[in-house]
């Protein structure tokens, strides 16, 4: 029926290693940062949430199919994870907590 959580977190994870080998933390961006210096802003990483939410809902409404929409949910759920990695003040969360 559906997947265990180990088998989420691998094509989780294997998203996240696809967004690493096509990430360059030292490009240098048109805003005159870089993508690591962007990064630090959660801003960037809300942004691609929200276009991959609408590419879901678009690829659901456009296949009326999970399997289109579920692809567009893991790399959600791989934007998410980079942005808990990256994004400044992130490493709070090991301190403080979610709740």
């Amino acid at each position: 029926m559906g997947l265990n959580r180990d088998q989420v977190f691998e094509i989780v994870n294997t998203e996240r290693s696809y967004q690493d080998n096509n990430y360059n933390p030292k490009q240098l961006l048109t805003s005159g940062v870089t993508r690591e210096q962007r990064d630090l802003d959660v801003t960037s990483h809300l942004v691609l949430l929200d276009v991959y939410v609408n590419k879901a809902k678009d690829a659901w409404l456009a296949k009326g199919d999970n399997r289109p929409a579920l692809k567009q949910i893991a790399k959600i759920a791989a934007i998410a994870i980079r942005a808990l990695e990256r994004a400044g003040g992130s490493e709070a969360l090991l301190t403080e907590g979610l709740r």
